[in-house]
């Protein structure tokens, strides 16, 4: 059963990633197809920076796969779409898939050039979508260019975890296993009970399947590793007080009921190494010195371009300023 579910979840999955495939190259048709029927043959730099990042040696990005009329289709514009892809387009970048991007690129050439042979590169429509598509563009370049010399050396990511410490720090842990008994008038002879059992040798495991009623009785009355602050103050104290696996409380009441606890194993406090978390401090560094150098360029583009809100609904930002005249 669990084989099949598995088998239908990566159905499912290459499916939406087969459909992303197709949404980005429809998009093609207003982007890179478009942008080629204009003859913009920048419109491809994305493509060769993206190849810069993730070199594969055993591929020529600038090989031409596919000749239509006076368009050409490159090895780097099936790169393209696979980065465009994102996490998905890992599954694309093989023989087989590669393919099944190439089949899609030549469909949204040639549906490029019908529209183009019928005029459609003329109206406001397709004029306006074009508009779109080079602000958007112009607006990524930017902000890539902006975001160019963001970087964090190993003495910032060492300086961090050294001023953190709190940050890195695993608190004590405990695994035990209870057994809850409703505090009712029956509560002491099952109490009573229970604890002759154990004394007799009867697993707590067992006993807590049979006589607990909490929603952990079937594993055995198991609930895992927890820290300070996760139980009821009650049922907290006792548990952490126990010192040695294998030990049993006596039992302690709670707003829940009476409970027997048993300790199954302990984990002291401890810090995350450094070379453990050193990739996720370099990455939050370098998001955050990112996001601080947006802010700042957005707040001196806000000062220097003039910009007025129609929407009555709309309020201005406050470090907004008309430019100059």
């Amino acid at each position: 059963m669990r084989k099949v579910k598995d088998v239908t979840k990566n159905t499912e999955e290459r499916t939406k990633s087969m459909k992303n495939v197709k949404n980005i190259l429809a998009g093609c048709v207003l982007g890179i197809c478009a942008l080629t029927v204009f003859g913009w043959g920048a419109w491809a730099a994305p493509a060769e920076q993206a190849g810069a990042l993730s070199p594969k040696p055993e591929k020529n990005p600038d090989k031409v796969l596919v000749r239509i009329e006076t368009q050409e289709i490159k090895e780097k514009d099936i790169d393209q779409v696979i980065e465009m892809l994102g996490p998905q387009g890992t599954m694309y970048d093989n023989e087989q898939g590669r393919n099944v991007i190439l089949e899609e690129l030549v469909a949204s050439r040639l549906f490029s050039l019908s529209g183009a042979k019928a005029g459609l590169d003329k109206t406001p429509e397709f004029k306006a979508s074009v508009e779109h598509v080079v602000q958007q563009a112009l607006a990524r370049a930017a902000v890539d260019d902006l975001m160019k010399n963001v970087s964090v050396s190993d003495e910032d990511v060492k300086k961090f975890y050294d001023e953190n410490p709190t940050q890195f720090a695993n608190p004590e842990q405990i695994h035990v296993r209870h057994i809850l008994i409703s505090d009712d008038i029956t509560s002491s002879d099952k109490i009573v009970a229970i604890l002759d059992d154990l004394k007799k040798g009867v697993s707590f495991d067992s006993l807590a399947v049979s006589q607990s009623i909490c929603p952990s009785a079937p594993q055995g009355g198991d609930l895992g590793f927890f820290g300070r602050g996760q139980m009821v103050p009650e049922f907290e104290s006792v548990a952490f007080a126990l010192q040695t696996p294998g030990d049993i409380s006596e039992p302690v009441l709670s707003p829940f009921g009476w409970h027997i606890i048993k300790l199954e194993e302990k984990r002291s406090s401890s810090v995350v190494p450094y070379d453990d978390v050193k990739p996720q401090i370099l990455q939050y560094l370098e998001n955050e010195r990112k996001a601080q150098k947006y802010r700042e360029a957005l707040e001196k583009l806000r000062k220097e371009y003039r910009i007025e809100y129609l929407n009555s609904a709309a309020a201005a930002p406050e470090n907004s300023s008309p430019a100059p005249k």
